[in-house]
């Protein structure tokens, strides 16, 4: 007996299941819809699978220079951030 797969639309959420996931993912990719890496976890997400939370990092280029680096975060790693507007750590003076 094999189950029914639904019909997927772009932007569907990834649903459960190994054959329902490939014919979701087959949907996706024919629509031109990018998947982008979480900067929490590292895993690729498609845009619908992402908050609208960001990580902001603040790090420094090989001269020394400031630079403030926001990344998206999925929707599974926004719910283990304990605030999503907390402030981001000091940058250590590195001389």
């Amino acid at each position: 007996m094999l189950d029914s797969i639904p019909e997927f639309k772009p932007g569907d959420m990834p649903p459960d299941g190994y054959l329902a996931w490939h014919e979701w993912a087959e949907v996706q990719r024919a629509a031109g819809i990018e998947q982008v890496s979480c900067c929490s976890c590292c895993l690729w997400q498609t845009p619908q699978e992402l908050s609208e939370v960001t990580i902001n990092t603040i790090m420094r280029d090989r001269l020394g220079k400031k630079i403030e680096i926001k990344g998206p975060v999925c929707k599974k790693c926004a719910t283990k951030i304990p605030s999503a507007n907390a402030a981001p750590p000091p940058v250590p003076n590195l001389g």
